[in-house]
């Protein structure tokens, strides 16, 4: 999921008149894009404590306020933008290549499944899976992500294609039609992408970056950006007292459709979170930086993996049993750092074989 970093472009006509100019900047890494890479996963791996770990949020038993408590619920309205927020970097920068990072995200898919099946065989915290299921933990599509993502890379040339040398107009119309297709269609009405878990809602994520770059005096961009923390905080508190208005999503199995990609809030809170980062001074990234954030898919895969998904949750539920909230932070903290350290060592292992076989 790394893209290359092409320097800020405030028009069309920037973005598509000098490539030797943009392929340059390329190979430098920006560090707002990086931090915004770790903060994404870190407020991935928060969601998945929250709602499976600590189980502060319905999902696994019914939320009640009195046993539960409301911090996991404003905190979930903040950690359910990490997903968007990985989508809309690819968006801001574009996709120039296909197929080289198409079969590469497959193969890096298949190596940590099967580490992660060797590591979900060497613990006892949590009953293992059989060994005769590790041909399973080689598939990609384990990671529901990484199959839209995927679909997502081979519509990038039609997207690109479709925004070149686009005008502002032209651009608000196409982001129109998205919006309406996502929000009304979708989200009210439930006829197609009900939830935003798919490529549908990620071809919106990736136009709607685009727009951000290319037009920065555009009314709704100079608005949110100049009141990015506020628009984060009143998004994260509207979202919270939502579900707890909505006594239909208290219960297991029951999605809240306030926390689903595709609302509107969600949206408008990744923005807020995007236009933070974007809105910083752009300037080369420390090599601390890039160090950490060159391995946060492995973090990822890791801990979404199947049969690292048990081990996660018990984890989380016994550190919140411990320590409550304290104890969910050193939870995401541990799982994070001890992730990155093997996708460390397994992507420095792996890049031979990928270099070899030129991707």
């Amino acid at each position: 999921m790394r893209v290359e970093s092409s320097g800020d472009v405030q028009s069309p006509l920037h973005l598509r008149g000098d490539e030797d100019r943009l392929q340059a900047l390329g190979r430098q890494r920006d560090s707002r894009f990086e931090m915004l890479r770790i903060l994404a996963i870190l407020l991935i791996t928060a969601h998945h404590l929250l709602l499976f770990g600590a189980d502060v949020c319905g999902y696994l038993t019914p939320y009640t306020p009195d046993a539960k408590g409301y911090a996991g619920i404003f905190a979930n309205s903040v950690a359910v933008t990490g997903v968007s927020l990985f989508v809309m970097i690819t968006g801001w920068f574009g996709v120039r290549r296909v197929w080289r990072p198409f079969f590469r995200l497959i193969i890096v898919c298949a190596v940590f499944g099967l580490v992660a099946f060797l590591l979900a065989q060497s613990q006892s915290f949590v009953p293992s899976p059989p060994w005769s299921s590790w041909w399973q933990s080689l598939k990609f599509t384990n990671w529901w992500f990484i199959v839209h993502y995927l679909m997502l890379l081979l519509l990038a040339p039609l997207l690109e294609r479709a925004m070149a040398s686009i005008d502002r107009r032209a651009m608000e119309y196409i982001l129109l039609a998205l919006l309406v297709f996502n929000l009304v269609f979708g989200f009210a009405w439930g006829y197609v992408n009900a939830s935003g878990y798919n490529v549908v809602h990620f071809v919106l994520l990736y136009v709607l970056a685009r727009y951000l770059r290319l037009f920065p005096d555009a009314p709704v961009v100079r608005f949110v950006r100049s009141y990015a923390w506020i628009v984060l905080f009143a998004c994260a508190v509207a979202l919270g007292f939502i579900f707890l208005a909505d006594t239909s999503g208290w219960q297991p199995k029951h999605t809240p459709m306030v926390w689903n990609y595709n609302c509107p809030l969600v949206i408008l809170e990744a923005m807020a979170i995007f236009s933070l980062f974007t809105k910083q001074k752009s300037h080369k990234a420390q090599n601390s930086i890039l160090l950490v954030a060159r391995f946060v898919l492995g973090v990822y895969l890791l801990q979404s993996a199947p049969v690292m998904v048990p081990l996660r949750n018990a984890f989380g539920h016994w550190a919140y049993e411990w320590a409550g909230y304290a104890g969910l932070l050193l939870a995401l903290l541990v799982i994070a750092v001890a992730c990155w350290v093997i996708s460390c060592v397994v992507l420095t292992a792996l890049r031979p074989l990928l270099r070899w076989a030129r991707l």
